[in-house]
């Protein structure tokens, strides 16, 4: 028997070093032939190519590597920083390998294989490069490359994010595969993070896959490539490595203070009398609200920026919604008909997506084509049309459908294999959306100072950020399984480095607003919505109502409820728009941008903060009176009632149909402003400061003219504030910067909140102490 077994291992081995030697000849080394310091980095010669390592600042690497001893050259249309202030760093060479040190990080490029190690200061090993091939195709006519990267992430416990916004229901994609591919209700984003606090930007449009089924590797693949190429981004903090991401690819604008308000949708309002009649019985009802929304068909065609005949008087309409203290958001989509006014011109230009006609009726034309937005001509004239026909008369912001674009009836991107401007519809296929939104977004920005654009998208890639993008998370079904998924897609999202994001709140298909078990999942929804970046209720109804009131006086009572808050958090949310816009920050948050080392908030995807102060847990399962939820390591305040306890555990917290489960953490400075009915309906006086002791905090104020671009040339105004656990003190610091129409002095009602004390939606009957304040600092104690 002894025999035997030995026999057996000796076949084994036989077998094993049989299957090492067949994986060489599968993968094949790469060595260092020589290398070459330049002024931004290192260009290593390799056995098959040419790798540059650039170093473009003290933690952000780029990497490149080409089949051939130079670097082919396409559009680049996500990457806006190609030149980077020079940064101190260092290259050392031995034996086995190269080393490039910066302030932050020590790089090593291995010279047996290529292969490039991610280490910090300190030496420890971050993530692993392990190697990367170009294999030669033949993709749309185009002779390119596949593009694989194996990442070793060997033995890591590390949690993986971001991707865009996908509906598996996963949060941490350790262990999973995601398609980088837009389609309906998934948006695709090439930017991973992790939580060992680095991040990985893939810079290629076509389709591409990040495959970590085996957990323990990671491939990162492409159809169509000329290079290797992507960004390395050290934190560890996630809020530094979306920093940096956004330095890269462009930072997000602020909008109108009226976009965080409450917008009013529905799948559609059909004449002018219906639109204009619901914003009037808002204001007869006293309900806050910002802005209301014309769903699609208010064309006659597709392609023709005009009003049908139930619309007798647009810019009267856009007049009274304005006058109504409305704002308007059209649906617009990239798609013309034939028979409509522009569509023969177009196509004579060439402004079509070469040999594409889409026939889906009944809501798509016969021979309907998709205008190429990586035409900038055609981009221009797109604009030309929505700026003649829409801004001129006063529309306030443009709701961009179908811009993956729709593929409605196949599965694949209806630009594959077809021709672009720019090239091959297959190698940008994945960045029309951002190219789409561009276009609007630039007319817009050339045509007028005075209103700031808001764009909602159905797709969105990197880079939309930069044009006033909020996607939204597509046509997504009326149950609770899918508002389960929408959390951790929005945090996923939110960690793709595009602050703005929502959803339809209730699903698009479908719902009765007369159905009890409907209106509990409008309620539990909307509660979510609250803290999402932007609110906005959408969907198919039966009967066809959407407003608050559609769903009986006990719903309408909750939902007016959390309404109410939505705008009385307005100072607070609209600060933390400014943080985003000067800070790079992320308002949505999901655990492990703050708790990065707790591996309990890593792997939580159905909570976030909103902002610094507030932990936000979502209902979503039906018939629901409590919740389990994390409290992580801190003392918490149930912004309810005000009682107080520890983190670091799970607990049972209470969760009646009128309440979302909602804590605030104590250090936090939360800035309250009075009830109103639309964002500017008066001045933001009194501010209720309520403070939540514990720990030191701090908040940052921000006010402007709540519109136009000023802001970007110095006007507006911060106030600082600061809360001193130790001395138990509040420092409302020297007011900085000016705007026109910026109230001089104003009132703070300072709360110091303890049980039953500074809870709830309403302002604090009783403040423990009111101030004035005219810009000078003041410090106040309980």
């Amino acid at each position: 028997m002894r025999n035997i077994f030995y026999a057996v291992i000796a076949n084994f081995l036989v077998v094993l070093c049989s299957f090492s030697g067949a994986q060489a000849q599968w993968t094949p080394r790469n060595p260092v032939k020589s290398f070459q310091k330049q002024t931004d980095g290192v260009v290593f010669t390799m056995q098959s190519g040419t790798l540059k390592v650039q170093v473009c600042t003290d933690s952000v690497i780029h990497v490149l590597y080409s089949p051939t001893a130079s670097f082919s050259e396409h559009p680049d249309y996500v990457v806006l920083k190609k030149d980077w202030p020079a940064t101190s760093w260092d290259v050392q060479s031995s034996d086995d390998d190269v080393t490039i040190t910066t302030a932050q990080l020590k790089v090593v490029v291995t010279k047996i294989d290529g292969a490039i190690t991610y280490r910090d200061g300190a030496g420890q090993q971050i993530v692993q490069e392990a190697a990367r091939k170009l294999t030669p195709v033949k993709v749309n006519g185009e002779d390119t490359y596949r593009a694989e990267s194996f990442v070793n992430i060997y033995g890591s416990h590390e949690a993986l994010y971001g991707l865009g916004q996908h509906q598996s229901g996963v949060w941490n994609y350790r262990g999973e595969s995601v398609d980088i591919s837009q389609d309906n209700t998934n948006i695709s984003v090439p930017f991973l993070v992790s939580s060992k606090g680095y991040g990985l930007y893939w810079n290629n449009d076509s389709r591409s896959r990040f495959n970590n089924r085996f957990a323990n590797y990671m491939y990162i693949s492409s159809e169509v490539a000329d290079v290797i190429d992507y960004y390395f981004f050290y934190g560890p903090d996630l809020d530094k490595v979306v920093a940096g991401y956004r330095e890269l690819t462009g930072q997000a604008p602020m909008f109108g203070k009226w976009a965080y308000g409450f917008w009013q949708c529905k799948n559609r309002y059909k004449s002018q009398d219906e639109i204009v009649g619901v914003a009037q019985k808002y204001r007869d009802l006293h309900i806050p609200v910002d802005n209301i929304v014309q769903d699609w068909f208010w064309w006659n065609r597709k392609g023709e920026f005009v009003f049908n005949k139930n619309y007798p008087d647009p810019k009267g309409m856009v007049d009274e919604l304005h006058h109504l203290d409305f704002h308007l958001m059209i649906s617009i989509w990239p798609f013309f008909e034939p028979g409509s006014t522009n569509y023969e011109y177009m196509e004579k230009q060439g402004w079509f997506v070469d040999k594409f006609k889409y026939a889906k009726p009944p809501y798509h034309a016969d021979a309907m084509a998709v205008y190429d937005a990586t035409n900038p001509q055609a981009r221009k004239f797109y604009w030309d049309l929505v700026n003649k026909g829409l801004f001129s008369i006063g529309a306030d912001a443009w709701w961009m459908d179908t811009t993956e674009p729709e593929t409605e009836g196949q599965e694949e991107n209806i630009l594959l294999g077809h021709k672009l401007w720019a090239g091959s519809g297959n190698r940008y296929v994945n960045v029309y959306p951002m190219l789409d939104t561009e276009g609007i977004y630039k007319g817009q920005r050339a045509a007028s100072d005075q209103k700031r654009v808001f764009i909602l998208s159905r797709s969105a890639f990197s880079g939309s950020q930069r044009d006033s993008v909020t996607a939204w998370s597509g046509d997504i079904n009326s149950d609770f399984f899918s508002l389960r998924r929408q959390v951790p897609a929005g945090l996923n999202f939110a960690l793709s480095g595009i602050p703005y994001w929502t959803t339809d709140i209730g699903g698009f298909v479908f719902g009765n607003p007369t159905d009890p078990a409907f209106r509990e999942l409008f309620v539990r929804w909307f509660q979510y919505g609250t803290f999402n970046p932007i609110l906005r209720v959408h969907g198919t109804r039966m009967p066809d109502e959407n407003e608050l009131w559609s769903y009986g006086p006990d719903a309408q009572k909750i939902l007016v409820k959390f309404d109410d808050l939505r705008y009385r958090m307005l100072p607070y949310i609209y600060s933390l728009a400014w943080m985003t816009t000067s800070a790079s920050y992320t308002p949505m948050r999901p655990l492990v941008m703050d708790f990065r080392n707790d591996v309990r908030a890593q792997n939580i995807g159905d909570q976030f903060m909103y902002g610094p102060a507030l932990l936000v847990n979502p209902v979503t399962e039906p018939a629901a009176t409590s919740r389990t939820l994390y409290l992580p390591d801190a003392k918490w305040y149930d912004f309810w009632n005000g009682t107080a306890q520890g983190g670091g555990r799970m607990i049972s917290a209470t969760a009646p149909l009128a309440r979302l489960p909602l804590y605030v953490r104590a250090g936090s400075i939360l800035p309250l402003g009075p009830t109103m009915e639309w964002s500017t309906q008066k001045a933001e006086d009194p501010i209720e400061l309520r403070i939540y002791r514990g720990a030191d905090g701090d908040f940052t104020l921000y006010e402007d003219e709540n519109d136009t671009y000023n802001y970007e040339k110095g006007a507006y105004a911060t106030i600082p504030l600061h809360w001193d656990d130790t001395k138990q003190t509040l420092t409302i610091g020297d007011r900085k910067g000016q705007f026109p129409g910026m109230l001089q002095s104003r009132t703070f009602e300072i709360v110091f909140v303890g049980e039953n004390h500074g809870v709830g939606v309403e302002a604090t009957d009783r403040p423990d102490k009111t101030v004035q304040y005219s810009g000078a600092a003041i410090t106040v104690t309980p």
